[in-house]
């Protein structure tokens, strides 16, 4: 398994290799001189995802009541408010509903180059997204809403595999905007949400790929 998830890092590397305009490169560029402090602080970043309304009445359900039985499994000393934000917060990146399906496969996420993986973040996805990504968007920032503080010309890929069979929540990564809108990502790729990180291995790198 970790040689085949090697070649298909190797493959996402050739694929998105050179697949950033230099113009756009350099409005970036300019764009994170500019306003630094917003960027590192993520004040401006916006998800248009899932409205309230919407995740309040899905999380009535049976399907929401496992999204917060796994968020109580993982933190059974946060209070019941503060595990209800994480819920809204969490699926609020999704511009739908997430279907719920068991999975026993492991899943990967992509942090810029040197960084590690949060053992809280729930957003992870698999090798075939990220391949579909580079026919779709022009980076895998794009397909994946990520804000400008979170894109790198390079990327580590980790691998987390579940303790078993387990329950994830797959949904549409939303369109996200940030610094007033001068920066914009489509979204699209497919987001598997781990609403409980301790159903999880450790993150594993297993390869490095290209913006």
């Amino acid at each position: 398994m970790l040689k085949r998830l090697l070649l298909s890092a190797a493959m996402l590397l050739a694929m998105f290799a050179g697949t950033m305009p230099a113009c756009l490169a350099q409005d970036l560029a300019a764009l994170r001189s500019e306003h630094a402090s917003a960027i590192d602080d993520l004040s401006t970043f916006r998800t248009n995802g899932l409205q309230r309304p919407a995740i309040d009445g899905w999380l009535e359900g049976g399907e929401g009541q496992q999204f917060l039985a796994q968020l109580r499994a993982a933190d059974p000393a946060a209070p019941a408010e503060t595990i209800y934000a994480r819920a809204v917060e969490q699926l609020a990146s999704g511009a739908a509903l997430p279907t719920v399906s068991p999975i026993d496969a492991p899943l990967l996420k992509v942090v810029p180059h040197g960084q590690s993986v949060s053992p809280y973040s729930p957003y992870f996805t698999t090798s075939q997204q990220l391949q579909n990504g580079s026919g779709e968007c022009g980076t895998l920032a794009d397909c994946f809403g990520l804000p400008l503080r979170s894109e790198a010309p390079l990327y580590d890929v980790y691998q987390v595999t579940p303790n078993g069979t387990v329950t994830v929540f797959v949904s549409p990564v939303a369109p996200t905007e940030e610094l007033g809108g001068l920066v914009r990502r489509k979204g699209g790729a497919l987001q598997y949400l781990l609403p409980n990180r301790k159903l999880w291995s450790a993150p594993v790198l297993v390869g490095t790929i290209t913006n």
